[in-house]
């Protein structure tokens, strides 16, 4: 294989397949990027055998067709370290010669025959969803997945397509994020599968690092796997492969709280801002902020004992009888931040019972009440 590179294409594609990449790995292989040169396109490959990806580059000069297997984290050093408009790369089954101004690189390689197989995306089958929505439904759920859990069904999105609409759901057993959105040739039936975090991450990723990356997602979600396919990015699509956590999600429906008598209406940035600076003077051990409903003001508070105390008051349109309830400020404060609108509705039933955040009818989070001593 030879080819001259654009640095910069080849770099942010290297990085995003790096991403990857097993970290430890009884398979060489598996640490490894594959470069497949073709006269039309490089593709980029790497895999840890549960999640998947193919990068497709333009602004690539290949003279020789083949393939190469190189270490992820040294390829990814080199090229980071290199400030070249290009680089060439030439290889053999034992090694890839970088080349740039100034500066020359031989890295041992593994045989490109060792490497698996990562899917490529299927000709029919697919449904749509608009890039920027889409990340706007990664951002509303992602952080409410089970970061450690033996529940291994937590530590993954929902997601249900039927028609027209697409919903994705995440919960860590003391929160529950949901968010709506629309897509394109949807199934008649719904249709739903759990999408392992590290997969949701890397779309996530795909999508936002390039500025290009504007139109359409195309999804396959099958039985077993998932296959996602980017806009245009650098010239080519990424293609996002990753198999499906095998569980059983909770009943998510079960689990928003109905028939509330005590509802507030609250500015967006100001509770986030309140909420902030109560949690200045909480801690690991004394994790938790008071809400206290009086009237048409708010008073957010948190007391530790080895800290000391904090009061913050902001106005807002308050219907039911006073009340105080305390919440992990961390889970308020990350459903705060995802909100694009100026005002939510928090809605309760008791200071025992979950509370529920809404932002119109497209995001809900259901977050549960903590003791406060």
């Amino acid at each position: 294989m030879k080819a001259v590179c654009d640095r910069a294409t080849l770099t942010r594609g290297v990085q995003v397949a790096a991403g990857v990449v097993a970290q430890r790995s009884p398979k060489p292989a598996l640490a490894c990027i594959k470069l497949e040169a073709r006269p039309d396109q490089m593709t980029l490959l790497a895999t840890d055998l549960e999640v998947g990806i193919r990068v497709e580059l333009g602004q690539m000069e290949v003279q020789q067709p083949g393939d190469a297997l190189i270490p992820a984290d040294r390829l990814h050093g080199i090229l980071r370290e290199l400030d070249a408009d290009t680089v060439s790369i030439a290889s053999t089954e034992q090694e890839a010669e970088i080349v740039a101004p100034g500066a020359r690189f031989k890295v041992l390689c593994d045989n490109p025959a060792d490497f698996p197989k990562v899917p490529e995306f299927p000709a029919s089958g697919a449904f749509s969803v608009a890039a920027d929505d889409l990340v706007g439904l990664i951002k509303r759920t992602i952080f409410s997945t089970a970061k450690e859990n033996t529940r291994y069904a937590l530590n993954g999105v929902l997601w249900e397509v039927e028609g027209t609409s697409v919903t994705l759901v995440a919960t860590d057993g003391r929160r529950l994020s949901l968010a709506k959105g629309k897509c394109k040739d949807g199934p008649s039936a719904k249709h739903a599968a759990i999408v392992p975090s590290k997969a949701i991450q890397l779309i996530e990723r795909c999508l936002t690092d390039v500025a290009e990356a504007q139109g359409a997602v195309r999804v396959v979600l099958g039985e077993k796997d998932i296959l996602v396919e980017s806009p245009p990015v650098d010239g080519g699509r990424r293609i996002i492969y990753s198999r499906l956590v095998d569980g059983h999600f909770p009943k998510y429906e079960d689990v928003i709280p109905h028939d509330f008598d005590k509802k507030a209406t609250l500015g967006t940035q100001a509770f986030l801002a309140a909420v902030r600076k109560a949690a200045l003077l909480t801690n690991e051990e004394s994790r938790g902020v008071t809400l206290k409903f009086s009237g048409q003001e708010l008073i957010v508070t948190s007391r530790t004992p080895e800290m000391g105390e904090a009061e913050v008051r902001m106005p807002v349109e308050y219907s039911g009888e006073d009340m105080e309830v305390g919440f992990n400020p961390l889970y308020l404060m990350d459903a705060a931040k995802v909100m694009d609108a100026d005002q939510f509705v928090f809605s309760f039933k008791g200071p025992s019972k979950p509370g529920l955040m809404t932002e119109g009818r497209l995001f809900s989070h259901v977050v549960m009440p903590v003791s406060i001593v």
